[in-house]
């Protein structure tokens, strides 16, 4: 995730730098051609995109980066209490938060991989 945003972020430079070295070009004298202003107006364009772009991936990476603790024992423990007022039952907010934790180690594990586990239906 690293790496995406460093290689977004370069990108970004390079727009800007194109961007203020196109605005130089409009302090000679014969700035009249209409083709630069255009350009300069999809670059501007270009780099709001990639701006929001890098945003998303920030916000990603931030959601990702969760530090996390082992929390098996947590787990079983509530689901031991749980089943013991109503037996065979767990709670809906029990069952949230095992599948929160799961997508948690899902993205660690794709991080450290770097391979996509395939989702199958069973």
């Amino acid at each position: 995730m690293e790496e995406l945003l460093n290689v977004v972020s370069e990108g970004i430079k390079k727009i800007n730098t194109n961007i203020a070295r196109n605005k130089k070009y409009f302090d000679y004298p014969f700035t009249s051609n209409c083709d630069h202003y255009y350009k300069l107006m999809l670059l501007h364009s270009q780099s709001q995109c990639w701006d929001q772009f890098l945003q998303l991936l920030v916000s990603f990476n931030e959601k990702r980066n969760v530090e996390f603790h082992k929390r098996s024992n947590d787990f079983e423990r509530m689901m031991k209490n749980e089943k013991a007022g109503i037996p065979g039952f767990v709670t809906q907010a029990t069952l949230t938060q095992i599948i929160d934790y799961m997508r948690t180690l899902e993205w660690k594990i794709d991080e450290l991989v770097g391979v996509k586990i395939q989702n199958k239906e069973v």
